[in-house]
């Protein structure tokens, strides 16, 4: 497998292109009892928590992990009506199961929405300023 390297600053320039846009950010709630399971189940969880994301999203909108199981997606519109409906759609699945070997599982996700600043000169900021919106759903 070759593996492509990645500049997290040419995902910043994306972020500051879309300056006036939503970002939807999850986390997974009560992640310690699944991973108490096995940490295959956790791993599972985390997979399952970011196809959900990728169901939600729309065509141009980018789904990207920030922290062990917390996710954000960039939207392409700054309509908050729009980052209302991908919230609700993540969130109508809420409760449904993933099947890991012979348990069920339900998963569910906190979500919430933000226009992080982008103001800043530093990525770094903007990357606990989603953390902070994430805690601030808990």
């Amino acid at each position: 497998m070759t593996r492509k390297p990645f500049d997290i600053t040419e995902l910043y320039d994306l972020f500051r292109s879309r300056e006036n846009c939503w970002f939807v950010c999850c986390d997974i709630c009560k992640l310690i009892p699944i991973n108490e399971i096995s940490s295959q189940a956790g791993d599972l969880a985390i997979l399952t928590a970011m196809q959900r994301m990728q169901d939600a999203a729309g065509e141009n909108d980018i789904v990207f992990r920030i922290g062990g199981d917390e996710f954000c997606m960039l939207t392409d519109s700054p309509d908050e009506a729009y980052a209302d409906a991908v919230m609700a759609k993540i969130a109508a699945q809420n409760g449904q199961i993933f099947q890991w070997r012979d348990r069920e599982i339900p998963l569910s996700l906190y979500i919430t929405k933000t226009k992080a600043s982008l103001h800043t000169p530093r990525y770094d900021a903007l990357f606990t300023d989603l953390h902070n919106a994430i805690r601030d759903i808990q």
